[in-house]
């Protein structure tokens, strides 16, 4: 038994410090030195004079970067909404031919198969061209609104109706390339 407690004895003696001069208090400070005058560093004045000119002259720029970017999109907004009204008026001029063609072929529509689809004919013609009268009164915020309340309250009639227009569009583009 006296292995047993041998051991346990030799964990009670606490250790000695690794270093000796870890129990050694540090050693007072120096005291600072009086702090150098503008006239004993004329480099670290030049650098900040420097600074400040750089950071002027960054603003500056940054200011002028910042208008020109401003005249750059009106610039650019207007022309875009000068080309949207363009559109806009050109898109009620062929609306408005193709309600004049339907009227015009409601007569030979009665005649081949009968008054009652020359009737469907008219009515066509006539939605057509309250449509090309609504996209020549309407200004392009107007109709922006009323085309998002449209998408909104219809979403499948929205997305049938840009697929009709892209298979449109697509064919008339393919149509102009060949001639």
């Amino acid at each position: 038994m006296a292995k047993a407690a041998t051991p346990a004895a030799k964990k009670a003696t606490p250790k000695a410090p690794a270093k000796a001069a870890a129990t050694k208090a540090a050693p007072a400070r120096k005291p600072a030195a009086a702090k150098a005058t503008a006239k004993d560093h004329p480099i670290r004045d030049q650098l900040a004079a420097t600074r400040d000119t750089i950071k002027s002259e960054a603003s500056k720029k940054a200011a002028s970067l910042k208008e020109e970017a401003t005249t750059l999109k009106n610039q650019a907004s207007a022309k875009a909404r000068d080309a949207a009204t363009k559109g806009k008026d050109k898109a009620a001029e062929a609306v408005g031919s193709l309600a004049r063609m339907l009227e015009d072929s409601a007569g030979t529509v009665d005649s081949k198969f009968g008054k009652q689809y020359g009737d469907y004919a008219r009515s066509a013609a006539s939605t057509v061209a309250g449509l090309a009268t609504t996209l020549d009164k309407k200004d392009l915020d107007e109709l922006a609104a009323s085309t998002k309340d449209m998408v909104k309250k219809n979403p499948a009639v929205a997305v049938g109706a840009a697929a009709v227009i892209g298979f449109v569009l697509a064919r008339m583009l393919k149509g102009g390339s060949n001639d």
